[in-house]
C-alpha cells in the first residue's frame, strides 16, 4: 500500500488495539469490503448480491471528489471496519428534517467476528464519534438506520443518539 492509502486521519487507543481511521482505496480495499458485504447481517447494505467489481465501483464513484467520505477502519493495521459520512445538506435525509449547519450523516459497517471480543462495537463506535467530532465542521452526527436493525439501535441510544420519527426513504423505513 502507498503512503498516502496507509496514512491514518485519525488514530485513537481502545482496549481492542491502536483504532485508525484511513482513506479507503477502492481498488485495494474492495474485496475485503465485498466479503463483509455479502454477510447475512450486512444485507442493510443493500449490496449482498454485488460484485467485487461493483463495490469498487460504488467506493470509487463515492470518494472520487470526497476522499473522505469512506474511511477504512482498522485495529493495529487490520482492517475491521467502514465508515461513510457525508454532509447532510446534500443527501434525500435533508428533506425529512430541520438540517442545521454543522450536521453530518454516518453510516457504519463492521467486520464478521472471526472470535468476538466484548465491547468491541462500542469501542469502534465511540471511536467513530470521537473522530467525527474532532472535525471542526461537524456539529451534530444524524443517523437513519433501518427500522429493523436492532444491533445498530443499540449503539445509537448508547451513544446519546434521540429517535424523532420513522421516515420512508427510497430504499428503507428508517429511524
Amino acid at each position: 500500500m502507498s503512503d498516502a492509502i496507509s496514512t491514518a486521519v485519525f488514530s485513537c487507543l481502545r482496549d481492542a488495539g491502536k483504532l485508525s481511521l484511513r482513506p479507503l482505496s477502492p481498488e485495494k480495499d474492495a474485496a475485503v469490503l465485498h466479503g463483509w458485504m455479502t454477510q447475512p447481517y450486512a444485507h442493510f447494505w443493500g449490496m449482498q448480491n454485488s460484485t467485487i467489481a461493483e463495490v469498487s465501483n460504488f467506493y470509487r464513484d463515492l470518494t472520487q471528489d470526497k476522499p473522505l467520505a469512506a474511511l477504512m477502519g482498522e485495529i493495529d493495521g487490520q482492517p475491521q471496519f467502514l465508515i461513510e459520512c457525508y454532509p447532510v445538506e446534500d443527501d434525500p435525509l435533508h428533506e425529512h428534517y430541520a438540517v442545521q449547519p454543522g450536521d453530518m450523516g454516518m453510516h457504519i459497517l463492521l467486520s464478521p467476528a472471526e472470535k468476538p471480543v466484548t465491547g468491541f462495537s462500542w469501542q469502534v463506535f465511540s471511536a467513530v464519534m470521537e473522530y467525527l467530532f474532532s472535525q471542526p465542521d461537524v456539529r451534530r452526527v444524524v443517523v437513519e438506520p433501518d427500522v429493523r436493525n436492532e444491533k445498530i439501535h443499540k449503539l445509537n441510544k448508547r451513544a446519546g443518539f434521540r429517535y424523532q420519527k420513522q421516515i420512508q426513504l427510497t430504499h428503507k423505513t428508517a429511524w
